[in-house]
């Protein structure tokens, strides 16, 4: 089979093989959430901020009623992932290789034309 004979030539020229690396790119995205509550207390004066990473929160009193906001930006994971493949290198013949591998084909091509000149001659005489 195809394979099999490029596993052969692989393994008796291992010049062809060439080391590579593919990258990939991986990306995941993480959610906006965001949260809200409501309650009553009548001894809340001021007006509280609480920030670290990607959490904010902010508690806030209006009249009788505390407003209690947090959310949680959206953030993105960026994963790169290298994986080792091997190319094969393709090594094109040049006109003179080409040439000489025909070369056993055309000698038997003339050879084939002078009998067949040879054998007519005889015949026509």
């Amino acid at each position: 089979s195809p394979s099999q004979r490029l596993a052969r030539l692989l393994e008796h020229h291992p010049e062809l093989k060439i080391p590579d690396t593919l990258f990939i790119q991986d990306t995941i995205p993480l959610p906006f959430i965001q949260v809200d509550t409501t309650w009553h207390i009548d001894n809340l004066n001021e007006t509280a901020f609480l920030s670290k990473d990607r959490l904010e929160v902010s508690l806030q009193r209006l009249f009788d009623t505390i407003y209690l906001q947090g959310k949680c930006n959206s953030d993105t994971i960026y994963l790169e992932h290298q994986i080792p493949v091997e190319k094969i290198k393709l090594v094109k013949q040049d006109k003179l290789d080409q040439l000489i591998s025909q070369i056993p084909w055309i000698v038997a091509g003339i050879i084939a034309m002078a009998l067949l000149i040879i054998v007519l001659f005889i015949r026509l005489k």
